[in-house]
């Protein structure tokens, strides 16, 4: 069993602080060769370089390994905290070789999306309040969060730190299929994350999934992309594009490999928000959990830039209405998943 790091300094070697910073579930300090001190959450790294979430989760950084001189675990490990608190409840702790990983029936099935606002439609299904970036519930019998992970992230430490039986990634997309309108529904057969690795959903899940959703309104089934940076124009989707290539968004790519690396059942539904002809404003480019302030400000642009925002507006209803019908399909599906059914055929 691997032994939790410590947090503070970290000894060995550059190399072997960053591996135990990529395994660490809090937050580190990278401190630069320049004095300058980066803190965020570390998803990924590479031979060259290292890739961070700043601490709101809205924004990616890229490191090069020879600007870095040392890394340091700052932040609470959440995962290692939620584990001690479930302990509590179950009335006394256990031995540390004791993993509720293997705690199916006290497992939730965990819902992320980007924004909060997305979370809305997912507090809808659930029945209950959200409360700021979160929202907890159940689907039948069975235990359900919703967390809000920001634009392009913060999965990971979400899926350490709540330890759920089956994740759900969803939220609204471009459409890079010409067919698609606003409000179509996309069913991830598998994601190509922001490295280009593929990344297939399981079979067991996409039959199950398959099985929810037909019946009721149009779905299609296919590849989603995760791009590092909003694709705007049509232009941009359309260099994107290929055969069988549905979607792209920011965020599937990030939900898809931690729940990999943590060898949990996950799924991902989008919904197109854009079709592939549609272009947007330019202040969408900039990822941010909200986009009041940036809309209110392209509006004093004009006639022209309120039409815009009208359009988008309609479009967002539109999406967001698609997304919660969905969501209600697979709710059953989500709420009876069980630990045989997320095993493959034999």
């Amino acid at each position: 069993m691997m032994s939790e790091p410590s947090s503070g300094n970290v000894g060995g070697s550059l190399g072997e602080q960053i591996d135990q910073a990529f395994e660490y579930r809090g937050f580190v300090t990278v401190g630069k060769r320049n004095g300058e001190k980066l803190v965020g959450f570390v998803y990924d790294r590479t031979p060259t370089h290292v890739e961070l979430f700043d601490e709101s989760a809205t924004r990616r950084i890229r490191v090069a390994i020879d600007e870095i001189a040392a890394v340091e675990l700052t932040g609470e490990d959440s995962a290692a905290k939620a584990q001690r608190i479930w302990e509590r409840r179950k009335g006394a702790l256990e031995p540390s070789e004791t993993s509720i990983w293997g705690e199916w029936e006290e497992r939730p099935v965990l819902v992320l999306t980007a924004l909060p606002i997305e979370l809305r439609s997912v507090a809808e299904v659930f029945g209950a309040k959200l409360r700021r970036d979160a929202v907890r519930g159940r689907l039948g019998q069975t235990r359900a969060i919703g967390i809000a992970v920001g634009v392009g992230g913060g999965a990971a430490q979400v899926i350490a730190a709540e330890k759920p039986r089956l994740i759900l990634s969803c939220g609204l997309s471009g459409a890079l299929d010409p067919s698609l309108a606003t409000g179509d529904l996309v069913l991830a057969s598998s994601v190509i994350d922001e490295a280009g690795a593929s990344i297939a959903v399981a079979e067991p899940v996409l039959r199950a999934a398959r099985g929810a959703l037909a019946g009721g309104g149009k779905f299609v089934e296919g590849e989603i992309l995760c791009a590092t940076q909003v694709a705007a124009t049509p232009g941009e989707k359309r260099a994107l594009a290929r055969p069988g290539r549905l979607a792209v968004d920011l965020e599937s790519g990030p939900a898809a490999r931690a729940a990999q690396r943590a060898q949990i059942p996950w799924l991902a539904v989008r919904v197109v928000f854009d079709p592939l002809d549609a272009e947007l404003p330019a202040f969408t480019r900039t990822a941010t959990p909200s986009y009041l302030g940036p809309a209110l400000r392209y509006a004093l642009g004009g006639p022209r830039a309120v039409t815009d925002l009208a359009r988008l507006g309609l479009r967002a209803r539109t999406a967001h209405r698609a997304l919660a019908q969905a969501l209600r399909r697979l709710a059953p599906m989500l709420g009876s998943f069980t630990e045989h059914a997320a095993e493959p055929a034999r």
